[in-house]
């Protein structure tokens, strides 16, 4: 059985249907239509307030590229902001499941950095803001490498990994 301060159905029911009749028939349809606004408006925007805001980024633009054992090879890719706040620095892991040297990692043709424990981070991103990373590396071993790239900030990934291929030839 409920407690003493919950009401059966019925009378709840009841009292809704007072309360809508004592509302004046011109009125109904404006506070019908305020009630609405509020619905949608606590349930898509309010949230945005709520919630807070949280880094988010995603590997953007690269392609499968190719490359010649013991020559430098470069691999193009984006980083893209897509949440709204500052991300710094920003970082780009990258894991090779082929043996590879990878000699620099650069962040919008600026700061160059070794790639240190499958990571290499520098510079900043801005909300909404891509930039361009360039991996240099020289290819160990014939065959095809599988990248997982991945935005992180420090060692906290901001986003999905991609797997993109890197086609070693001998010549």
């Amino acid at each position: 059985m409920g407690s003493a301060l919950e009401s059966p159905p019925s009378v709840r029911g009841a009292r809704l249907r007072a309360a809508y009749r004592r509302i004046p028939p011109p009125a109904r349809l404006p506070l019908g239509l305020l009630l609405l606004f509020m619905v949608a408006f606590a349930s898509t925007v309010l949230p945005l307030f709520l919630l807070g805001t949280t880094d988010r980024a995603e590997i953007a633009g690269m392609q499968s590229s190719t490359g010649v054992v013991g020559q430098v090879t470069t691999i193009d890719l984006g980083v893209d902001n897509v949440g709204d706040t500052l991300i710094s620095p920003i970082c780009v892991g990258a894991l090779f499941d082929m043996p590879v040297q990878v000699q620099k990692v650069t962040f919008q043709g600026l700061d160059s950095v070794p790639l240190r424990d499958g990571r290499a981070c520098g510079g900043a991103l801005s909300g909404q803001e891509t930039i361009s990373v360039v991996i240099t590396l020289v290819p160990q071993q014939a065959g095809t490498a599988h990248v997982r790239l991945v935005a992180t900030k420090g060692s906290k990934e901001l986003g999905p990994a991609v797997v993109r291929t890197l086609d070693v030839s001998t010549r």
